[in-house]
């Protein structure tokens, strides 16, 4: 049967327009459309209106605010008719169970013309940006490839003079950067005192890279400016963990919080 809204009695039109029936419709829900960290998920719906449904689904990446492509019904037959609409996430909340409900609102347009595929024509839309230092290309490959399974947008140089460069067109997220200068004019740590001491970039957190692990090392990474300094060579699983605890990760959105504790990497590779 259909169930009103409590609170709100409206009559003729409205009334069904503010309705809600409880059925069991499949959906279909597509998000980060244009971006490396994009899903699909086919869901049942508990309930559904006009202006929107519910759905359970065992999947934490949702977030208030986060536009979705929805499909309400779905069939995935080959003769279907499957309609997409733009939808918006108004609450997430945990089942007892330990799943999640999420409410989306649809939004009025088509989906073509709406924020979330003018988003995914952005470059790198909705993305973490991470800028690598690193004049081991086999090392920066490694690191690169890791981070982008996470989501990251990475771009990696070999000279810090190229990176100063970079960052006057656009700022990045994270800098990881080794402090050794190879065959370079200014070094990691002169790189890290520039981006410390301008205050439009002074926000992004650094990470150094030291091939010695010597207490000195250690303190003028963190007197510049550093939030992290790691030792190299460094296990690439170990750089992942670092780059998550300063940025979160796209596609674990708030899972991650730079204000974690970062001990453990201060005197450690």
């Amino acid at each position: 049967m259909p169930e009103r809204v409590s609170g709100f009695s409206p009559a003729g039109r409205e009334r069904r327009k503010w309705s809600r029936a409880m059925v069991a419709v499949r959906a279909r829900v597509c998000g980060g459309v244009g971006t490396l960290q994009n899903f699909e998920e086919t869901v049942t719906c508990l309930d559904i209106s006009r202006d929107g449904v519910r759905v359970p689904t065992s999947r934490a990446g949702y977030f208030a605010g986060q536009l979705l492509q929805v499909t309400c019904p779905f069939w995935d037959a080959p003769t279907a008719i499957n309609s997409p609409r733009t939808a918006k996430v108004i609450r997430c909340t945990v089942t007892p169970k330990l799943g999640y409900e999420v409410a989306l609102q649809f939004l009025p347009g088509k989906p073509e013309d709406s924020a979330l595929f003018a988003a995914a024509g952005l470059t790198f839309a909705s993305q973490v940006r991470v800028l690598v230092v690193e004049s081991d290309q086999r090392a920066s490959r490694s690191l690169r490839e890791l981070l982008e399974k996470d989501g990251y947008h990475v771009v990696a140089v070999e000279k810090p003079r190229e990176a100063l460069e970079m960052i006057q067109a656009e700022a990045p997220h994270v800098i990881v950067a080794e402090t050794e200068a190879q065959h370079s004019d200014i070094s990691g740590h002169d790189l890290c005192a520039i981006v410390k001491g301008t205050p439009n970039l002074r926000h992004i957190p650094v990470i150094l890279v030291t091939s010695s692990a010597t207490p000195s090392d250690y303190a003028s990474s963190h007197l510049v400016g550093a939030v992290v300094c790691l030792t190299k060579p460094y296990k690439v699983e170990r750089m992942r963990q670092a780059v998550r605890l300063v940025a979160s990760p796209p596609v674990q959105c708030s899972g991650y919080s730079a204000a974690m504790n970062l001990d453990s990497f201060t005197h450690s590779s």
